[in-house]
């Protein structure tokens, strides 16, 4: 899995490329961990995401719940098919802003 980091005025974007399982959750966690320390505004843009694990949402509800007791936002963008089926069927996309 890859991030590249993107800062744009008080939003800070992370997009997430490869697969989000057990062995890569804990690198998005960081770097989303670094990011809040940086903003109250996160993006995540799963243009090049292809797989989400249970892990992944794990490191999603933590960063969400973190951002709301600051007052923050956190949005997901481009999420193809394979993982908005996998937010549909646990149903997070009715707990995230999914753009």
């Amino acid at each position: 899995m890859e991030i590249v980091k993107a800062a744009s005025g008080d939003t800070i974007t992370l997009a997430v490329i490869g697969k989000l399982n057990a062995a890569t959750a804990d690198e998005l966690g960081s770097a989303v961990d670094l990011a809040l320390g940086e903003t109250k505004s996160l993006v995540l843009d799963f243009k090049g995401l292809t797989y989400i694990a249970s892990t992944g949402l794990r490191i999603l509800v933590s960063a969400q719940k973190k951002l709301k007791a600051s007052g923050g936002t956190l949005r997901i963008t481009h999420v193809g098919e394979e993982v908005m089926e996998v937010f549909e069927i646990t149903g997070m996309n009715d707990i995230f802003d999914i753009q």
